[in-house]
């Protein structure tokens, strides 16, 4: 079975103070990406297909920065400059003559994003339409955009659950031993957006991406996840979350990822019924 290292634990602890101290201090790694790759040859932060954890280790690497717990040396990329994500030029035109009903949407087609080109379109729909803008997922992203021939429909990503979350720690009813062992195997819907007014769509494209989820994943990653967790705005009613048979669990305490926000409903959904 394959065990995930969580990076901002690991590198959070006493324990690791020293040797993540003489990694910074040492001038042959001077710049982050650099700093990064050796962070992770030393902590042995690698996924089951053995390739080093780099965007998770330089996220936590920020983190840690922003905490004055290190010091990083200065961005060398547009994104970590503030440049933001790549994008394209204008906003991606709406879907035109989307049927009322999912079952007559032409060409209906679920895309992995694997390419630049696809995440800068996967970026420019959500940066336009979705409320919660885009972001930088710290581990894990699995992303899709929906297509059709009626035009772009939407787009989805899931990536690495939250460490804590007490809605699912009730839930699950583990041990902290079994938490940090299994939490690899628990994902978050971090992004949902459907663009135009069609009946079920939502629920259908919901269901097939939880369908071909753990293939993805495995592909991507060298191993399937087991539960989807996500987080249900109050403004929201969370209508097509029930419709793709997501279990509601209880309120969060905050927001998914920022507790000074509101609480949300919490669902969750089982991949791995074992």
């Amino acid at each position: 079975m394959f065990t995930q290292n969580q990076a901002l634990r690991t590198l959070s602890s006493p324990e690791s103070r020293d040797r993540l101290e003489v990694v910074v201090a040492d001038p042959r790694f001077a710049t982050r990406r650099a700093m990064t790759r050796q962070v992770c040859k030393v902590f042995k932060f690698a996924d089951a297909r053995r390739r080093l954890q780099i965007a998770t280790c330089v996220t936590v690497l920020t983190k840690l920065a922003d905490r004055g717990r290190i010091d990083l040396p200065a961005p060398t990329n547009n994104y970590t400059a503030g440049a933001g994500p790549r994008q394209l030029p204008n906003a991606v035109p709406m879907p035109d003559g989307l049927p009322d009903a999912v079952r007559d949407v032409q060409d209906l087609t679920i895309v992995r994003v694997t390419d630049d080109t696809q995440r800068a379109l996967w970026n420019t729909l959500l940066h336009h339409k979705h409320p919660r803008d885009m972001t930088k997922f710290c581990s894990a992203p699995m992303r899709y955009i929906v297509t059709s021939a009626h035009g772009y429909l939407g787009a989805a990503c899931f990536s690495a659950a939250d460490l804590r979350m007490a809605a699912r720690e009730y839930w699950m009813a583990w041990s902290d031993a079994q938490q940090k062992g299994y939490q690899p195997y628990v994902v978050c819907l971090s992004r949902y957006l459907m663009r135009g007014r069609c009946k079920r769509l939502a629920s259908h494209i919901l269901g097939r991406l939880l369908n071909r989820l753990p293939d993805d994943f495995d592909d991507q990653y060298g191993y399937k996840p087991w539960i989807v967790e996500t987080c249900v705005d109050p403004d929201w009613n969370g209508t097509y979350i029930k419709a793709a048979n997501f279990q509601y669990t209880d309120q969060t305490a905050g927001g998914c990822r920022n507790p000074v926000e509101s609480p949300k409903a919490f669902y969750v959904y089982e991949l791995n019924h074992d």
